[in-house]
């Protein structure tokens, strides 16, 4: 396929005597910073910095809305406090797949997929730095799932149009990343089939599975279903012996309740956790601080905000909070006062979690976030979900020999450091 260069008049309208778009003003005075058009008339523009983003935030949320799998992590008003607060000294970029409005022709383009991305100096693999550039996609601390974000009916297309762009080699970088992306779903199977149809060398590098919520018909069902006799009992006698030491309840954020006093509460009780003994509370540090109280307290104005909150005579002893997108619900945060750890608080209001999640109809399903083998997600969590980073050829001869041979590189050197045998 011949690909061709694209400039700023392919995306705007022909017609000068218009009134001029804002959306077509905003890509008419951005770089396209290796633009290309596939076949499909899919154009790839990036840009490298906050401000020049923020004239496609109306369009950003829009594909989020019509996403083919939901990704709260890279929703605008979670991702750019991220790179607020986290960015510093980071080469971030934002590819922005741009396809044309069947219904508009002449009109600005749609916005049929959006891959932050990460480039790095330095290929971080086989447990060292090596020297070409990389591309990655765009995590951080509290980014617990990095899948892009693609438009329904525009999946193929999006995603060749970003391949094209990569073999373009504007970036300079000889590997892709995708890093932290699901690993089942219609994205996976999206990448999965283009690597097949294209015959591209790929390489998984890390694969974990983790916790995952899928309801039952109804949470005595799944009780039955996911715990053992032993379990179910071990949980009532939890909540039986907090009764004993004061009235137990379980609280929910509503839509009128003051959400600072809720994250103030929150706050309190991380700090006097084993988090916050070991300074990995929140208030430990002030860019993380800020950034939690920015995408709470946002989070909770858009409506995807689920917090709870466990009090035994109207003192809270654990809280937890869940973000919402779509059909999802994410797992962020959960702290308990120490001093009620025989009672396993967190236990209980993670429970009571998955009580009022099977009690309404939204909410499909619900990511742990947590790590593999987690104590307490492991324990609740019926289900699992694959997590994983596949690395790919950016479609140069460099980035194609390191996928070909990492895996062959790694096994000569796991067996090179193994002892020998007497």
């Amino acid at each position: 396929m011949a690909d061709e260069y694209v400039t700023r008049r392919s995306v705007l309208d022909a017609s000068a005597s218009r009134r001029p778009h804002p959306v077509r003003q905003a890509i008419a005075q951005l770089p396209v910073a290796g633009g290309r058009t596939n076949k499909t008339g899919l154009s790839v523009m990036v840009v490298e910095n906050l401000a020049a983003l923020e004239p496609y935030v109306s369009a950003w949320e829009d594909l989020v809305d019509a996403a083919i799998e939901p990704n709260v992590f890279y929703e605008p008003w979670m991702l750019m406090p991220a790179i607020r607060s986290f960015g510093a000294g980071r080469r971030v970029l934002f590819a922005l797949i741009l396809a044309p409005n069947p219904a508009r022709p002449l009109g600005p383009p749609i916005l049929a997929g959006l891959f932050p991305l990460e480039l790095q100096s330095q290929y971080q693999g086989l447990g060292r730095k090596l020297p070409f550039k990389s591309l990655r996609l765009l995590g951080h601390k509290y980014c617990f799932l990095c899948t892009p974000l693609i438009r329904a009916g525009y999946g193929r297309e999006a995603l060749a149009a970003f391949f094209d762009w990569l073999a373009a080699g504007a970036h300079g970088c000889s590997t892709m990343e995708f890093a932290f992306i699901a690993g089942e779903g219609p994205f996976h199977n999206l990448l999965i089939d283009y690597f097949d149809r294209h015959a591209k060398l790929n390489y998984v590098t890390s694969r974990f599975m983790r916790a995952m919520l899928l309801p039952a018909s109804d949470v005595e069902t799944y009780m039955r279903t996911a715990f053992h006799g032993q379990q179910r009992h071990e949980l009532r006698r939890h909540e039986r012996r907090l009764s004993e030491a004061g009235r137990v309840e379980y609280l929910a954020l509503g839509p009128g309740d003051d959400v600072a006093v809720w994250i103030e509460e929150f706050l309190r009780i991380e700090a006097i956790s084993w988090k916050g003994m070991g300074g990995r509370a929140l208030i430990c540090d002030k860019a993380e601080l800020n950034y939690f109280v920015e995408i709470a307290t946002e989070a909770f104005r858009r409506g995807q905000l689920m917090m709870l909150a466990l009090h035994v005579d109207g003192r809270p002893i654990a809280h937890k909070l869940n973000f919402l997108s779509g059909p999802g619900s994410f797992a962020f945060k959960i702290a308990f006062d120490e001093e009620y750890a025989r009672y396993s608080p967190g236990v209980l209001l993670e429970w009571e979690n998955i009580r009022r999640l099977h009690a309404q109809s939204k909410v499909k399903w619900m990511d742990s976030c947590a790590d593999p083998s987690h104590p307490m997600f492991d324990r609740l969590l019926a289900d699992r979900r694959t997590i994983q980073d596949v690395v790919v050829g950016a479609g140069n001869l460099l980035g194609d020999w390191v996928v070909a041979t990492t895996p062959l590189l790694r096994l000569l050197r796991r067996n090179l450091r193994r002892k020998p045998r007497d």
